[in-house]
């Protein structure tokens, strides 16, 4: 869809309402009041008029009559004169028939309020597939139905049934669900901050989030794109949109539903810990796409992001005139993954020179409670130009000697000069809602009930600049890993599914992987315990048995594994231990011989993959091991991924001390890991008949990364 074709939705000439009603409790006579005089809360009259849509509304109801002062068309024919987009508050079975009538009468764009189609099952979608196909016959586009309606503060159109318009700003607000519309509205207007539009898309008939998306791309007003989604019919389209957007405005969203959607079961351990939330947090990342946690940072994230410039680094001053916020927001900022900036000698030097000789001299600074809006304006100036210094977090508790809307004022003096380049964000502690938070945000300075609000809204400034700076990094030399045959894994792949396997013996995964350029320790297979002994005389001691069996999927859990075997009668001791525990856990379960394994020692992670429904191949890293469901410190990536996608997935792992080689452990080397992932999405991308897989463990050691163990499951 052109970006011109959404035009109207947001600036018609003309609006009519069909379904208009005099009476004050129903959705016509809401969307005929907004329109007229822009809020449910005007009184009628010639002054509020000046207040709602400049052009032309039409009410339409067969009964006629009037409403509002205005006379009530029979029909859409009746009215004689162009409507560009018509407002529908009638009941369901009625709106394909209003379809032909509005595309005979010239309309293009419709908004349908009404309720009563898809979402109420089998009967409600194919009233709602007669409406779309009426509509595209007459070559209408929709937004709806079960919608609230959209918004347009600047051009004064509210074509709604919210009780009141938000004011008019920089920030979009894009959302499935209307009343979430509403609830933002209102808290718009107590905080100050403006909305550039508001869309509410319902069911979704016709119009989608991406052609929406691609309008406000192309929209000087808005900055910054707010969306709250529970579902997307085509995640592919949305991706690619979303990044395209992304790319040049930041896009905030909220997903609805993905918990509950994501329960499956799965025989991989990637499979368990994937789901529909894991999906939707790697799309969103891959793509650019801030992901909020609930309403609040969805709102609070895209204030900021819509009003203040990015910052360079991570580097954050606090400026306070009161110890614990400031030592709360530190701890926020440490948790965030910002740093508190190390003040300069210099910067020391300024601060001493106008603030009282009982200040903290540390970050964060405590300008003492009888802190007046002079003192605060001079911090900030010194601060702001402070080069160790990227952002700024301002708190103001109120005092008896405070001066907040006098303190407000010199905060945004300061932010406003020519030289100020870096992030500011305020929290004055009580004021949320007053005069004085609403002059901050009134003046591109977000303003947030509590610190750690502002914090958390710093952070989003700083994932999105890291995401705008991202570059793709060098391949690394020299790992001493195999070359990919990717041909080879597909071939084994076929060959084990012909054979009956779904779950392929670890011999087979084993090589499957190992085709993939994955390295793994010396191994060899044995038929029964005099085979082991030979073979694990062949590969050294120590050494791991562990079963072969097409019907064991976690060998663990049934006793399938042995380690630390050192010699001959270890290694039948082990294959008779072996062969009583799987017999006693899981008595018809075929023993088809063991593994002998070189045993491998150092820290354990686990990459693999499982396929949702929606995304397609979903890739996993995390800390592995047998406990690697316990703790589900994982990260997760769609396929196919880039190399900068594979290191941000391990900077996502929490246990990055592990990695980093904490207690003699030997350190991770990054660049190697990425390049397994890489391989990985190579060759589930290669080989579709790969349903789920893991690598667990793959061990860091001294000579870099060593797998253990497979599993690979093939489609049915």
């Amino acid at each position: 869809m052109a970006a011109h074709e959404l035009d109207t939705f947001f600036h018609p000439s003309s609006v009519a309402v069909v379904g208009a009603s005099g009476r004050q409790s129903s959705v016509g006579y809401a969307l005929l009041k907004n329109l007229l005089f822009g809020s449910m809360r005007a009184e009628p009259g010639d002054a509020a008029r000046q207040l709602g849509f400049d052009g032309p509304v039409y009410a339409v109801n067969p009964k006629g009559g009037e409403i509002l002062g205005q006379p009530v068309y029979e029909s859409l024919a009746a009215i004689g004169r162009p409507v560009d987009l018509m407002l529908v508050a009638i009941p369901p079975r009625f709106v394909p028939d209003l379809m032909d009538e509005a595309a005979a009468a010239g309309v293009g764009h419709a908004i349908v309020i009404s309720a009563g189609f898809a979402e109420m099952g089998d009967q409600g979608r194919e009233l709602q597939a007669a409406m779309v196909t009426a509509a595209r016959r007459g070559g209408i586009r929709v937004i709806g139905p079960n919608c609230l309606g959209v918004l347009r503060p600047s051009a004064r159109l509210n074509a709604s049934f919210a009780e009141s318009p938000p004011p008019a700003g920089a920030v979009a607000l894009l959302s499935q669900s209307g009343a979430l519309i509403t609830g933002v509205i209102s808290f718009s207007q107590r905080e100050g901050f403006g909305l550039s539009a508001a869309v509410s898309l319902g069911s979704k008939a016709d119009v989608e989030d991406e052609d929406v998306l691609r309008w406000l791309a192309d929209d000087d007003e808005t900055r910054c794109v707010a969306l709250y989604v529970e579902s997307f019919p085509e995640p592919a389209s949305f991706l690619q949109v979303a990044r395209h957007l992304a790319a040049r405005k930041p896009v905030v969203a909220l997903k609805g539903g993905a918990t509950a959607a994501g329960a499956k079961a799965a025989s991989s351990h990637t499979g368990s810990l994937a789901g529909s939330a894991a999906a939707y947090r790697a799309a969103f990342a891959q793509n650019g796409v801030l992901q909020a946690e609930s309403i609040g940072d969805l709102v609070n994230w895209s204030r900021a992001l819509a009003h203040q410039p990015l910052p360079a680094g991570n580097r954050v001053a606090i400026v306070t005139n009161a110890g614990g916020p400031g030592v709360l927001s530190a701890d926020e900022a440490s948790r965030r993954g910002l740093e508190l900036a190390e003040l300069s000698p210099e910067t020391f030097a300024a601060l001493d020179g106008v603030l009282p000789a009982v200040w903290s001299r540390n970050n964060p600074v405590d300008v003492i409670g009888d802190a007046t809006p002079e003192r605060y304006r001079d911090a900030l100036n010194i601060l702001g130009r402070a080069p160790e210094v990227d952002a700024l977090v301002v708190i103001m508790t109120q005092q008896a000697m405070t001066e907040p809307l006098a303190t407000a004022e010199a905060i945004a003096h300061a932010h406003h000069e020519p030289s100020w380049k870096k992030p500011l964000l305020c929290s004055f502690l009580g004021l949320v809602g007053t005069e004085v938070g609403s002059y901050l945000d009134e003046h591109g300075v977000p303003e947030y009930n509590l610190p750690e609000q502002a914090v958390g809204a710093l952070a989003a400034l700083m994932r999105r600049a890291r995401w705008l700076q991202r570059d793709e990094p060098a391949a690394p030399a020299g790992l001493p890993h195999p070359k990919p045959d990717l041909d080879r894994a597909q071939r084994l792949v076929d060959e084990a599914r012909d054979a009956g396997h779904e779950n392929l013996p670890l011999d087979r995964a084993r090589e499957v992987l190992e085709a993939a350029g994955i390295r793994y320790n010396r191994s060899a297979a044995a038929a029964d315990e005099d085979e082991a002994v030979r073979r694990a005389e062949e590969i050294g001691f120590p050494v791991v048995l562990k079963v072969i069996s097409a019907d064991v999927l976690h060998k663990s859990d049934v006793g399938g594994v042995e380690l630390g075997v050192v010699d001959a009668d270890g290694v039948r001791a082990a294959c008779r231990h072996i062969v009583a525990r799987v017999g006693e856990h899981q008595p018809d379960a075929k023993i088809d011989g063991f593994t002998v394994e070189q045993q491998v020692s150092g820290t354990e992670i686990i990459v693999g993959v499982s396929r949702d429904a929606d995304f397609g191949p979903l890739l996993m890293v995390g800390m592995g091991g047998i406990f690697v469901e316990v703790y589900k410190d994982v990260a997760f990536r769609l396929v196919p991924l880039t190399r900068r996608d594979a290191l941000a997935m391990i900077d996502e792992i929490q246990a990055q001390p592990l990695l980093d080689g904490a207690r003699n452990r030997p350190r991770l080397d990054r660049p190697e890991l990425a390049e397994i992932l890489l391989r990985v999405s190579a060759l589930v991308d290669a080989v579709p008949a790969i349903a789920e897989l893991d690598v667990n463990p793959l061990v860091i050691t001294e000579e870099g990364l060593v797998a253990i163990d497979a599993r690979v499951i093939a489609a049915r």
